[in-house]
């Protein structure tokens, strides 16, 4: 049976019970995360542009050496013909399938 009955919600209780949710759920999920220094001379993968990918192709060009690391989050790759700057966030660091350092196994494309 329903019954017409008044209800306070304390939203301020509310609010912290979130929160506290929320932190504790991301303090799971980031100590699954691995934190990767770059430096120069280190190899890396180059994640493709989205238009540029198709269904057969590899989502990562490479290896590349990092010339150099920014404060700002981009590395300064050597990609053969040309230097080019890219954010952080396109770079993979470049491991062989035994976990240790990668050499030109993929093939630049």
């Amino acid at each position: 049976m329903i019954m017409d009955m008044k209800h306070l919600t304390n939203w301020v209780e509310e609010h912290r019970r979130k929160a506290a949710q929320i932190k504790k759920n991301n303090d799971r999920e980031n100590t699954k995360r691995v934190d990767w220094e770059y430096t120069p001379g280190a190899k890396v993968l180059l994640r493709r542009d989205a238009g540029v990918q198709g269904k057969a192709l590899p989502l990562y060009d490479g290896p590349y050496e990092v010339l150099a690391v920014q404060d700002t989050g981009t590395l300064t790759l050597d990609k053969g013909r040309y230097i080019e700057k890219v954010n952080i966030r396109r770079v993979r660091p470049c491991k062989n399938q035994r976990g240790g350092d990668c050499d030109d196994q993929h093939g630049k494309s």
